[in-house]
């Protein structure tokens, strides 16, 4: 899975919704995959009928949640958690250094 397609998944899961501008190149992936849906306008439809739909505005779906914790997303999200962790030591020791050497 791409980072960008993660990244609108992960908004998505965590907003509750997402603006995906219609250029996007992953959009017809996203839709075809069944992993976002159109988010309704409530507002502009009172009938339990299925009504308009809000412009570039989209739903995470039960299925694009599984494969964003998917396995193998896992071990990447793993992976990307260890470089951060990584990195921020490597900032503290800079920072102790810096403070011990003036």
């Amino acid at each position: 899975m791409n980072l960008s397609i993660y990244i609108k998944l992960w908004i998505a899961s965590t907003f509750g919704k997402v603006k995906i501008n219609p250029n996007y190149k992953h959009l017809e992936f996203l839709k075809d995959s069944r992993y976002i849906i159109p988010k309704l306008d409530v507002k502009a439809s009172p009938s339990p009928e299925p009504g308009p739909y809000l412009k570039d505005w989209y739903d995470i779906t039960s299925r694009g949640k599984e494969s964003m914790w998917g396995k193998a997303e896992l071990i990447h999200t793993k992976w990307l958690s260890w470089i951060a962790i990584g990195i921020s030591l490597l900032s503290l020791a800079f920072s102790i250094y810096t403070h011990l050497t003036k």
